[in-house]
């Protein structure tokens, strides 16, 4: 199979990519000498990776199915905002609380965010063409209980809040994971 299943994909990911860069460049103040920090450009080139995946591989929804959940939506504002404040914070050396989390939390949240985009990628992986970003049900539903789904209702889900606080921890964040933590889960 190709990465790309068709232009619409690819200018998708392109898309996706090109936004997250340019509020990256935001969050930093424009200042490109803070990507002399590691930590940062690590972070930079996971989130790139896993936003191209994600955008590449998901569907919006489907047609003619019955939608739940409005409030994902918000999840996924207030996670992406986190994720800026995560950057700024880091980048501005940690205005808000006067120091980072303990160096610990860098293993914590590289760790949290592998485990994460695993089981995003499992549930994605599984449901096949079935998997859409929004909790819908169609004619043709059936409740997936096999793989992944024995372990967990909402992997996908839990994916999503691993990733995003993975890569808050990783960043030492501490307002940030604050932010998301109170507001975003």
């Amino acid at each position: 199979t190709t990465l790309f299943r068709s232009p619409s994909v690819y200018y998708r990911v392109i898309t996706s990519i090109f936004l997250f860069e340019l509020t990256f460049f935001v969050a930093i103040g424009g200042d490109t000498k803070v990507l002399s920090d590691q930590r940062l450009l690590l972070f930079n080139i996971s989130f790139v990776l896993w936003l191209g995946m994600e955008s590449s591989r998901v569907k919006l929804g489907h047609a003619n199915a019955q939608t739940f959940g409005k409030f994902s939506r918000v999840f996924l504002v207030v996670s992406f905002c986190s994720i800026l404040i995560a950057v700024w914070d880091r980048s501005a050396g940690y205005p808000i609380f006067n120091q980072p989390l303990p160096p610990s939390s860098t293993i914590i949240g590289l760790t949290i965010f592998m485990i994460g985009v695993l089981l995003r990628h499992l549930s994605i992986k599984q449901l096949g063409k079935y998997f859409v970003t929004k909790v819908q049900v169609t004619s043709d539903h059936e409740l997936v209980t096999e793989g992944i789904y024995r372990f967990l209702r909402h992997p996908s889900y839990t994916g999503l809040i691993f990733g995003f606080l993975g890569l808050i921890l990783f960043l030492q964040a501490g307002f940030a994971a604050t932010v998301f933590i109170l507001i975003g889960i």
